[in-house]
């Protein structure tokens, strides 16, 4: 590949934008130079307004590292060769190598004979010196994968199926391609509000944005950095979005219940006792058992069934043993099953974020 002249603030401009269009976020060049710092590419970015000779190569390795944090988690990954992106989905060289191998074949229209053998398209397959994959029409990969399942049953379709999955996503995110997004976003979101702003209102989303859980999902360690009023409304969606009917109180003087949640047609408009009430705790030591039993109290104020914990830590043995002991209907939600939660929560084919 080539080179061109940039500047910072060209490639800055560039970033930004594509980040705004795909993920309908906004975010600033510290952002970006933070993301380039983590992956350890932060000397590509130019040192300043005067302009510079820079390979394309190492533009697209700014542009996936940002798509990586903010768009599209994988993207510096997918920059590999399709081969070595296949054999970690897949586990097994062999079938990787027929796959490709039966798609060039049929592509190339080699004899019949030669579609039916195993061992001639892995031959193929291995001599193949293939980055990526051209994009074929989706009537072509449906006929790929037809052929392959009627020759050699649904384990070759499926990998020729991966084929042109693997592609699709390294394609999305190179910067030389129309760019591409999932969903076209009716507004952009600052993500520095991610931070600082207490809103628990979202466009995507019911409490919490769907484009910070996206962020997030990516960028785990930041969560114990937002603000603590969007922490308790990530919280409440997850519950939202799990069928429940669910209060979020006021932030302050809240009297130590940050959510209530009732079973779907339940709440009776907030007068019924609630099935569960939750506390959201951002902390860096462990939950004490003070914290606990104070949660345990309030169940029992509020005639709920039971109390539930979600904290960035765990909780400490103390806490713990006194659950256990005193036998308190409070259940612990650490930080690990926050990150699983986030994980289950940036799937976008639920339907259960879109526009409010």
């Amino acid at each position: 590949m080539g080179a061109f002249r940039a500047d910072r603030r060209i490639v800055a401009e560039r970033l930004t934008e594509m980040v705004g269009y795909r993920a309908g976020l906004a975010i600033a060049e510290t952002d970006i130079l933070d993301c380039l710092q983590r992956h350890g590419y932060a000397h590509l970015y130019p040192p300043g307004e005067t302009g510079v000779r820079m390979r394309s190569e190492a533009f697209e390795i700014m542009n996936r590292c940002v798509a990586d944090s903010f768009v599209q988690p994988g993207a510096l990954q997918a920059m590999r060769p399709i081969q070595y992106l296949l054999r970690d989905r897949l586990h097994d060289k062999e079938l990787v190598w027929q796959a490709l191998g039966f798609i060039d074949a049929v592509l190339e229209s080699v004899p019949p004979h030669q579609l039916e053998s195993l061992d001639v398209l892995q031959e193929r397959g291995a001599r193949l010196r293939v980055t990526s994959m051209e994009v074929h029409a989706q009537a072509t990969r449906a006929l790929l994968r037809d052929t392959a399942r009627s020759l050699h049953g649904d384990v070759l379709a499926d990998a020729v199926d991966l084929v042109f999955r693997e592609e699709d996503f390294k394609n999305a995110s190179d910067p030389w391609r129309r760019w591409v997004r999932t969903v076209e976003w009716n507004d952009v979101l600052d993500l520095a509000d991610l931070f600082t702003s207490d809103s628990a209102t979202a466009s995507y989303g019911r409490f919490f944005d769907q484009r910070f859980v996206t962020y997030l999902a990516s960028r785990y360690e930041d969560l114990a950095a937002i603000h603590w009023r969007k922490f308790e409304a990530l919280v409440a969606e997850y519950f939202h979005r799990a069928g429940f009917e669910v209060e979020l109180g006021p932030g302050r003087n809240d009297n130590g219940v940050d959510i209530r949640v009732w079973e779907s047609g339940t709440a009776g408009g907030g007068q019924s006792p609630p099935l569960m009430i939750v506390q959201c705790k951002r902390e860096r030591r462990k939950i004490s058992k003070v914290v606990v039993k104070a949660l345990a109290a309030d169940v029992a104020w509020e005639h709920a069934r039971t109390g539930m914990l979600v904290a960035t830590v765990d909780w400490s043995p103390g806490a713990r043993e006194v659950v256990r002991t005193r036998s308190y209907p409070v259940q612990e939600v650490n930080g690990e099953a926050v990150r699983s939660w986030l994980k289950a929560m940036q799937s976008s084919d639920t339907g259960l974020w879109l526009p409010q």
